[in-house]
């Protein structure tokens, strides 16, 4: 079995994909890159947010607790109870 060689120009191919790969690197530069940005920018602020009302809600907690102390305990006492006999099942 013969095999036919057929004259290919690699050198068009090199150029095209050495054009895809720029412009691939400028479509990352101009739009994906500020787009991740931006997003760890918003995950950051949302976890700023996210942590200072959990310190608010907290001391609200501990505020409560501190002006309520016996029905605080009653009320662990019955969440304790009703998980107690939750398990038991």
């Amino acid at each position: 079995m013969r095999r036919f060689s057929v004259p290919f120009d690699t050198g068009s191919v090199e150029d095209r994909i050495t054009d895809l790969r720029q412009r691939l690197d400028a479509l990352v530069e101009d739009q994906i890159n500020p787009a991740i940005s931006r997003a760890g920018s918003r995950a950051q602020d949302l976890a700023s947010q996210l942590g200072n009302s959990t310190r608010h809600e907290a001391q609200q907690v501990v505020s409560l607790v501190r002006d309520r102390p016996v029905a605080t305990i009653a009320v662990a006492v019955g969440i304790g109870f009703l998980l107690a006999k939750l398990l038991k099942r």
